[in-house]
């Protein structure tokens, strides 16, 4: 179990750390254009945020456990990543984006997966 979690931990980290760096650094203009027609001027400052957020909590999925220091944070990092998704699995209904929907709704299943298991079953 303990080694399936790390694949999970990884394969979330890699994920999320990329579309960090692309909800940050370098946004799609089509989604970019969408999120401005939606949120106005605050688009783009919620998508760095959305973006850093991200990034982080792929981060912390990773160093905290292979380091061993704070690594409490690994289990704290997947409840968020599951949040985050069930926010964005909100926004992907509301506009009508069902294969992102799906992906949200996977990426949720796993992130809970991952921080029950860090937490209760496999912790380190």
């Amino acid at each position: 179990m303990h080694i399936f979690l790390w694949a999970l931990q990884i394969a979330l980290a890699a994920k999320f750390v990329s579309a960090g760096v692309t909800h940050a650094i370098h946004p799609d203009e089509v989604m970019l254009n969408r999120g401005r027609q939606r949120f106005g001027r605050f688009a783009r400052p919620l998508l760095i945020v959305i973006g850093l957020s991200a990034w982080l909590v792929g981060v912390c999925l990773i160093l905290p456990g292979a380091t061993g220091v704070e690594a409490w944070l690994t289990h704290w990092a997947a409840a968020v990543l599951a949040l985050m998704n069930v926010f964005a699995i909100g926004f992907h209904i509301s506009c009508r984006e069902p294969p992102k929907l799906w992906i949200s709704l996977i990426l949720f299943a796993l992130a809970t997966f991952v921080a029950y298991g860090r937490w209760a079953v496999v912790p380190f």
